[in-house]
């Protein structure tokens, strides 16, 4: 059996429209053009589809089923063309993001937007994921975009870097690492309860790595340790972005610490080495992207690693 797209557009413009005569203005064709498609369908498919006894020609039950494939057929068509259209202008059909809730979402969450109303034909996915889960995701989902301040163990990946993103030790001001007013010691922060993130890993370096805390809580996200902090069940590194207010209030202070206080992360935005970016994604990296740079100061270098 064979079916094709003109046989297809015949039947959805009779069903449509209601007569032959209709159905063919509408399809810029003959009357015996829609005449002889119909026909020549009814032979492909050794079926009835249309009942001619009345004053208007209707489809029959068997001619309905085959309409709703028919459709599908042309909506597979209209697809088709569409991507084809996206791919000839440079926009990418998809574009998938995973991004590190350590770095401030504000600028992509910005770009997204802004391709959003400009209504690019890039469909556009953003997820957000927390340290070693950014990569997990990235490779799970096939992403095409990942913002990671982990350098990545998956190959052929090219790099930019961004903006350096500072991170804070801190504690709620009543927690007695804060309260007592001066530096603690090794021991004292052994003693107390360490947040962390679920995908922390030793690729980030931080100083407190070394103390082997025997108390640690691991929690799903920055804001569940946030709450956390505020609630004075403990103390962790922050992205100080995410603070900033609890800070200024004084709610939450710095703990004060001989090994130092501050880390700073370097992000990157990954792209797949093999390929050029596309439309979407090159404005999504030229926004987010520090000014003049390819790399962070220590950072993994441009190009594929």
């Amino acid at each position: 059996m064979e079916v094709t797209l003109d046989q297809a557009r015949a039947l959805d413009a009779l069903a449509r429209h209601g007569t032959f005569a209709k159905a063919a203005a509408a399809l810029r064709k003959q009357h015996t053009g829609v005449l002889y498609a119909l026909r020549a369908l009814e032979e492909s498919t050794g079926l009835t589809l249309l009942d001619r006894t009345g004053y208007r020609t209707k489809l029959t039950p068997a001619g309905e089923l085959v309409l709703a494939q028919c459709r599908r057929l042309l909506d597979a068509e209209r697809d088709l063309a569409t991507l084809c259209e996206v791919m000839r202008t440079g926009w990418e059909p998809r574009l998938g993001i995973v991004f590190d809730g350590v770095v401030p979402a504000e600028g992509l969450l910005r770009v997204v937007g802004e391709l959003a109303r400009e209504g690019v034909p890039t469909r556009l996915t953003v997820t957000a994921e927390f340290l070693g889960g950014v990569e997990e995701a990235f490779v799970r989902a096939g992403a095409d975009v990942m913002i990671s301040v982990l350098p990545p163990q998956t190959v052929s990946l090219r790099a930019r870097a961004m903006p350096p993103v500072r991170s804070l030790l801190v504690a709620h001001r009543k927690h007695p690492l804060v309260a007592r007013g001066a530096a603690v010691t090794d021991d004292e922060l052994r003693a107390q309860v360490l947040l962390v993130v679920r995908g922390s890993d030793p690729r980030l370096r931080l100083s407190t790595a070394a103390l082997e805390v025997p108390t640690v809580v691991s929690l799903n996200d920055f804001h569940a340790k946030k709450t956390s902090l505020l609630d004075g069940l403990g103390y962790g590194w922050m992205p100080e972005h995410l603070i900033a207010k609890e800070l200024r209030r004084g709610t939450l202070a710095r703990v004060r610490w001989k090994a130092g206080s501050t880390h700073t992360f370097h992000p990157h935005v990954y792209t797949h080495g093999e390929r050029a970016p596309g439309r979407a994604a090159q404005r999504v990296i030229d926004a987010l992207v520090a000014p003049r740079a390819l790399t962070a100061p220590g950072g993994p270098t441009a190009g594929t690693r």
